[in-house]
């Protein structure tokens, strides 16, 4: 995933303890003029890349994967650059990926993301000295929006939002077979594969149609599940993926009892057992990719079966919904922070399934008879092929053992200890730029 610090405090290391561990292999940090770059690098594609990398009097950063790149390139960032000295700041329409990207050009610093703002960026100011930064690092630091281009200008101290739509979406409704559908979500996942990779793995229809994706391309993966509480999982469900993909796999029954907090009168730890899924993937897999299953509840179902959406069927012009409440905010927004702030203190990349462009877009051109058949139709189909039961908790899945209240405390603000829930990652936010 890496980390990244862009500041004009010279003070050494810092907010090293906070952003290293997402960035274990090799710390960088160069001075421009009085702008300290620095760059925590985990290395997962291509040749071992020290960042910022140089070109022509430029220097770029790559938080995050391009699935798109050429191979024959030494690394991904290369990719990134030449599409950016082609095409200038409209590059971003021709990277398929889960990333940050930024350029710094004498007094001006640009920073693109993807779609969905996968890897984080936070601007902070205390008095005269500035900071950007992969984590917040102050209370009143104010997080980038997603599929947008800010610019940084040094000199003047002054950020603006170039553009807030960097990835524009047809919403024309002309796909009447799942075929697409299916070839694009099975191209998603093949793209964010690697060897060694960790799946997480519960019994629901998520996380279960990408482990029987993986097992009918042949790719070997490794597969963790939380079970906790196993009677709210779907064992019957989880088993049978089990047994047919025949992945490394552990299962964790328990974790540590340690910082407990009480919710609805019910206790849960949200800070450990995040903690703990991903100290279990380090220690039983030495695994630095995680695959996840997040996206589809956001995208395919907007949770209409769990009475969180606005509408309940599908209509026949997108205009009228879209961006719907989930496509950029909601819990897309609140559960990808969540994660990759747990994952980067492992030195763990997230690589999320279903935030894919080409899926997303080919989704939403789906037509509304097929979207409206059955909820997560396709998704229930792939299981059906391989004789996989449905799962029978529905509203059950790999988080939601141990999070699964999470979501109603943030509504009702509850009984929370620390700002690693609501108070960082909802109440808290500041979206830098957001208007309304």
């Amino acid at each position: 995933m890496c980390t990244f610090q862009i500041t004009n405090d010279s003070t050494l290391n810092l907010n090293h303890n906070i952003l290293q561990p997402g960035g274990p292999d090799l710390s960088n940090t160069i001075n421009l003029d009085g702008t300290y770059v620095t760059h925590h690098l985990l290395s997962i594609t291509g040749d071992f890349t020290p960042q910022p990398v140089e070109h022509d009097g430029k220097y770029f950063l790559l938080m995050g994967e391009i699935y798109n790149y050429d191979k024959s390139l030494p690394s991904d960032i290369y990719f990134g650059i030449e599409k950016y000295l082609e095409y200038g700041d409209k590059f971003t329409e021709y990277l398929d990926g889960e990333f940050l990207f930024i350029v710094i050009d004498g007094d001006i610093i640009d920073f693109f993301s993807d779609p969905w703002g996968t890897r984080q960026a936070y601007y902070t100011t205390h008095g005269d000295n500035w900071y950007f930064t992969t984590l917040r690092i102050s209370d009143d630091s104010q997080r980038f929006l997603h599929n947008s281009h800010y610019r940084f200008r040094i000199k003047d101290k002054i950020i603006e939002l170039v553009e807030n739509e960097l990835t524009s979406w047809n919403l024309e409704q002309n796909i009447n077979s799942l075929d697409e559908v299916i070839n694009s979500f099975e191209e998603a996942v093949i793209k964010r594969w690697t060897p060694n990779c960790t799946l997480f793995l519960s019994g629901g229809i998520d996380s279960s149609a990408v482990a029987l994706c993986l097992h009918k391309n042949k790719k070997t993966f490794n597969a963790l599940s939380l079970m906790v509480n196993q009677e709210n999982e779907d064992q019957e469900a989880l088993d049978a993926v089990v047994k047919l993909c025949n992945p490394q796999y552990h299962k964790i029954t328990e974790i540590p009892n340690e910082g407990i907090i009480e919710i609805d009168s019910k206790c849960f730890d949200l800070n450990y057992a995040q903690a703990e899924i991903r100290r279990q993937t380090k220690l039983q897999f030495n695994s630095r990719v995680v695959l996840t299953g997040g996206g589809a509840d956001e995208f395919i179902d907007n949770y209409i079966t769990k009475d969180s959406s606005s509408w309940k069927i599908w209509p026949n012009d997108l205009q009228n919904i879209f961006p719907y409440s989930h496509f950029y905010k909601g819990l897309s927004r609140i559960l990808l922070d969540f994660h990759e702030k747990y994952s980067l203190n492992f030195g763990i990349e997230n690589r999320n399934t279903f935030y894919d462009k080409n899926f997303v877009q080919c989704w939403l051109n789906t037509t509304p008879e097929i979207k409206n058949k059955e909820s997560k139709g396709f998704l229930k189909d792939y299981l059906r092929m391989y004789n996989i039961p449905i799962s029978k908790f529905p509203k059950t899945g790999f988080y939601k053992q141990n999070i699964g209240h999470w979501s109603k405390a943030i509504r009702t603000k509850k009984n929370f200890k620390n700002d690693h829930t609501y108070e960082t990652f909802y109440s808290k936010t500041i979206f830098l730029g957001e208007k309304g």
